[in-house]
């Protein structure tokens, strides 16, 4: 018995199996290494044999029709790479593998027979349509050697796939785009592509987005080439007359299903697709070469950027009855066009519908396109963030196409796209949006005055926050800073409309309102004007040219007979601002030709511009604030060495009537004033700010402090809506409203002393039910019925009591009141104090505040006056290490402060933190200046120690422990 034969086993490159496995790998690196390798191994150097090249070529083409990972993806490089080798040049073209057998080949191992499932033959029609872009790509049936066919054949491949297969067509068509490219970029034979263009009518592809995007393409690289007659007018798809039909292809209305007759015999496309067409990108960036009107003037039956614009987008993309998908594709292309068109074409991206579409799917997260909108903002922020230009082009669209013209682009969207981009933009640009604005602001489009009130309503707030956002931008350094006048053009118009009105006679009519503005919109203009001004004293270090720039606009157009006043001042105010006006430039004139006192000319400048201004508003005290601002003019600048402490008190007094003012623009005034001034403050002047400390907070103690001053309380308290910012006293963090009044709001968590606490309000409750069971004589027993006499009388009687009711409410009202201003006031003279240490630490003037301020934080109900006099005092005592000590010259009085401050530790254990920290400062400078010192420093905290433990005060124990800790750091120093 013969014994078997062993089966022989076939020889398998495992090399080669690992370079088609990595083919196909989703990594583009580990794709492209093995394309090399493959390429590398399949050398001509490396003599294979034809059958070996015929059966790598067809293994290639098998790849191209898988549908594993990215297989065409790898396939498809591979392939090229080797026809490039092997059929590149006649001298490479093996006797087993010419560019004919290839391409039988290729239709042999992508041909599909039988019956086969859906996916395996999209797998193969997509394998047979990479592989003939190999062959494109590759170069190799561009060659003058090459037949004629061989181009043929490849084309009709392709246009095939695209007739028959409506899934396929964008694909197809872009690779005939990319081999016209091709043909150009190689400088080939024209008759590729003449053979190209010819089958596109027959094909019926010229009417399609592909067939477009080959045409222009041919039509710009190959002027040479004849086109197709009789499909578009002037064989010019662009033909302006052509606009209607272009667009409805670009959209593709006709794959909807209802193909028409030219398109019938070819397949409609499959489903929709989130990215838009290329066709569309070859069209518009035909027409963006050059400027709109030049394209207009050299080719007049050409459509136009713009118009083309509105027909295409505007009026199909983003009709009102367009799909989501549709709008999806134009916001795809509205960023497309913003990120790379020119700067002269991007106002006409704005268009209205598109505007209108982008305002209402930012508005709410659950719109189905609220995502691709916040990617459009976000597109139009980025470029303008690294091309300021734009942003007053990117204004200028989305401010002018706001469908609901009575609230703002923000206000629709909830977004703060309008205020980051006039931040993003420059000077130079934005200038031009403010006559814009103007325009908006004389002239808003309507004749009814709500609607007008409206509008208007929205451009001062835009002008508002153009101002503002200038201002945050960058730091004001001085007026040059503001070279293009913007931000004096935007005060000007406010000054202007706040307080004038004009006659028709006008020599400039445009400036004339139509209809004329309401008080309400002359009011929000005025409360605008202040929160400008506002703005720029927080941000600008020459906000005194700004100012006089407003009161100069005022006064000039006071001057101007068809300029009338809305405002009507009484005589003695009309008669105080020619002499005001006189002063003012006097100073201005004096601060020009004054270099070593230019700051304080510029804080009375400030001072006397703002206080002008208040003149303007109707306040009778500015007369007096005008009067008192003289005198102390001419103390302090006039260098009466013997008038220096009158002039510095005086003018403290005058800070103190502008803080008074619950305004924020006369809160930052005063900061910046005094912060001037500063230095020239002396013990008087400081003693009036400690008064308004020491005041009561209630309704006595506000009409105390203010007959003192000689002001008004109503004015004080008034909320005039010109200037608010509301801050809740639960936590002292401030929160800007609305207007710009300032408001420390005491909440009803802290009882104002004074106010009926809520057993007294039930007291009073159970006295006038008893009241008016007394007036009824009546009871639950009684059911007796009154004559006419007896109601009359009831009537009187129950008046009378609740008469009586009403002034026990309006006590309690005027109580929380007053207490509300007083702690407004004590709030921002705490605000002085602080610029006041920060700048004079080193002097015993300031230690002389340490026990004001600790009695302040024991005597008032107010947890934020609390607050804000501890953080004076937590900053007095951060500042003052090494150098920044103060320097004392009398030790027996600092000995005498450490005495009061520790009365005051045993009087109230609430602010014994502020004690101990008041005390160690005091201790800290004592020992600076004489270490000698320290004995009696002992003595001091020994007798409060003495009287705690004979239970005479109620000093917390942190207050010793505090000490203890500091002496155990000190004690090496000692």
């Amino acid at each position: 018995m013969s014994k078997k034969r062993p089966r022989v086993q076939p020889s398998i490159d495992t090399q080669l199996m690992e370079i088609y496995d990595d083919l196909a790998n989703e990594d583009e690196e580990i794709r492209l290494k093995a394309a090399s390798a493959y390429a590398t191994k399949f050398s001509p150097n490396n003599n294979h044999s034809g059958e070996q090249l015929s059966e790598a070529l067809r293994r290639l083409i098998r790849g191209l029709c898988s549908g594993r990972k990215a297989a065409r993806s790898g396939f498809s490089v591979a392939l090229t790479e080797f026809l490039i080798q092997h059929l590149g040049s006649p001298s490479s073209a093996d006797g087993f593998l010419q560019i004919s057998r290839a391409i039988d080949v290729l239709v042999k191992q992508t041909e599909i027979t039988g019956k086969v499932a859906g996916q395996e033959e999209r797998d193969h029609q997509y394998g047979r349509l990479f592989g003939a872009k190999a062959f494109i790509q590759s170069g190799v049936l561009l060659q003058d050697s090459v037949a004629a066919n061989a181009w043929d054949r490849i084309l009709d491949i392709i246009y095939e796939a695209a007739k028959r297969k409506g899934w396929l067509r964008e694909q197809c068509g872009k690779i005939l785009f990319e081999a016209a490219q091709k043909i150009s970029e190689g400088n080939h034979d024209p008759r590729f592509t003449q053979t190209l263009i010819n089958k596109l009518d027959p094909s019926g592809l010229a009417k399609t987005p592909e067939g477009i995007a080959i045409w222009l393409k041919v039509q710009v690289q190959f002027p040479k080439v004849g086109l197709p007659t009789g499909i578009w007018r002037d064989e010019n798809p662009l033909h302006r007359k052509e606009k209607s039909k272009l667009a409805k292809i670009l959209k593709e209305t006709t794959s909807a299903g209802r193909p028409d007759e030219e398109n019938a015999e070819i397949s409609q496309k499959g489903s929709w697709t989130p990215r838009i067409h290329f066709a569309w990108t070859v069209v518009f960036s035909e027409l963006m070469k050059g400027k709109p009107t030049e394209r207009a003037n050299a080719k007049p039956k050409t459509v136009r950027f713009e118009d083309f614009w509105q027909v295409a987008v505007d009026k199909h993309l983003f009709a009102s009855t367009s799909s989501d998908e549709r709008k999806y594709w134009g916001f795809l292309l509205f960023q497309q066009l913003f990120s790379s068109a020119s700067e002269v074409h991007l106002p006409f991206l704005f268009s209205p519908n598109l505007v209108r579409c982008l305002t209402n799917q930012l508005a709410s997260k659950e719109r189905y396109l609220h995502r691709a909108a916040v990617k459009t903002v976000k597109t139009i922020l980025n470029r303008a963030e690294l091309q300021p230009s734009v942003a007053s082009t990117a204004l200028r669209g989305l401010l002018a196409n706001t469908s609901d013209k009575r609230l703002s682009f923000d206000n629709l969207t909830k977004t703060k796209t309008v205020e980051k981009l006039m931040a993003l933009g420059d000077d130079a640009s934005l200038r031009h949006l403010v006559p814009e604005l103007c325009d908006k602001l004389v002239r808003p489009g309507v004749i009814e005055e709500k609607d007008a009130s409206a509008r208007r309503q929205i451009t001062i707030d835009q002008l508002t926050s153009l101002l503002k956002s200038r201002q945050s931008s960058r730091k004001q350094d001085s007026q040059s800073s503001d070279s293009t006048g913007l931000t004096r053009h935007i005060l000007e118009v406010l000054a202007t409309y706040s307080y004038f009105s004009m006659e028709k006679p006008h020599l400039n009519q445009a400036d004339c309102p139509v209809p004329p503005m309401s008080g309400r919109t002359q009011e929000t203009l005025r409360s605008r004007l202040s929160t400008c001004l506002t703005s720029i004293l927080s941000r600008s270090s020459s906000p005194a040219f700004f100012a006089s720039h407003v009161v100069d606009v005022i006064l000039r157009h006071e001057a101007d007979q068809h300029m009338h006043s809305i405002l009507e001042l009484p005589g003695t105010l009309g008669e105080t601002i020619p002499s005001a006006r006189t002063v003012l430039e006097n100073i201005h004139n004096q601060a020009l030709s004054n270099s070593s006192d230019n700051t304080t000319l510029h804080a009375f400048e400030l001072l006397y511009s703002l206080t002008i201004l208040q003149l303007y508003n109707g306040d009778a005290d500015a007369v007096s604030m005008l009067d008192e601002l003289r005198s102390s003019y001419d103390l302090l600048i006039g260098h009466r060495q013997t008038a220096d402490q009158v002039g510095s008190e005086v003018f403290v007094e005058i800070l103190l009537s502008f803080v008074a003012k619950p305004s924020r623009l006369f809160r930052r005034l005063a900061q910046q004033v005094f912060s001037t001034f500063t230095p020239m403050v002396q013990q008087d002047g400081i003693r009036s700010m400690i008064k308004v400390l020491e005041t009561e907070e209630n309704l006595h103690g506000q009409d105390k402090m203010f007959e003192d001053d000689g002001l008004d309380p109503m004015d004080a308290s008034s909320n005039d809506g010109s200037d608010i910012e509301e801050v809740d006293m639960t936590n002292g963090n401030a929160v800007q409203s609305s207007s710009d009044v300032e408001d420390y709001s005491q909440v009803s968590s802290e009882s104002a002393e004074g106010q009926i606490p809520a057993e007294e309000e039930d007291e009073e409750e159970a006295v006038i039910k008893a009241k008016l069971a007394q007036a009824l004589k009546t009871d639950e027993s009684t059911d007796e019925d009154f004559d006419d006499e007896q109601m009359e009388a009831l009537d009187e009687n129950i008046a009378s009591i609740f008469k009586e009711r009403k002034k026990v409410v309006s006590k309690k009202k005027q109580n929380m009141d007053a207490k509300e201003t007083v702690v407004n006031f004590k709030c921002r003279v705490l605000e002085l104090l602080e610029i006041f240490v920060k700048q004079r630490h080193r002097e015993q003037l300031a230690l002389d505040l340490l026990v004001p301020l600790l009695t302040v934080t024991r005597t008032t109900s107010s947890k934020l006056v609390s607050g804000k006099a501890c953080n004076v005092m937590r900053g007095f005592s951060k500042i003052c290490k090494g150098q920044g000590v103060p320097q004392i010259e009398d030790q027996g009085a600092i000995i005498r402060l450490l005495e009061e401050v520790h009365v005051e530790a045993k009087r109230e254990s609430s602010n014994a933190g502020a004690c101990s920290q008041a005390s160690l400062l005091l201790v800290k400078v004592l020992l600076t200046n004489d270490k000698e010192n320290f004995p009696r420093i002992v003595k001091i905290y020994s007798q409060t120690q003495e009287s705690l433990l004979l239970d005479k005060c109620r000093v917390k124990m942190s207050f010793f422990a505090d000490w203890l800790n500091w002496y155990h750091t000190a004690r090496p120093t000692l």
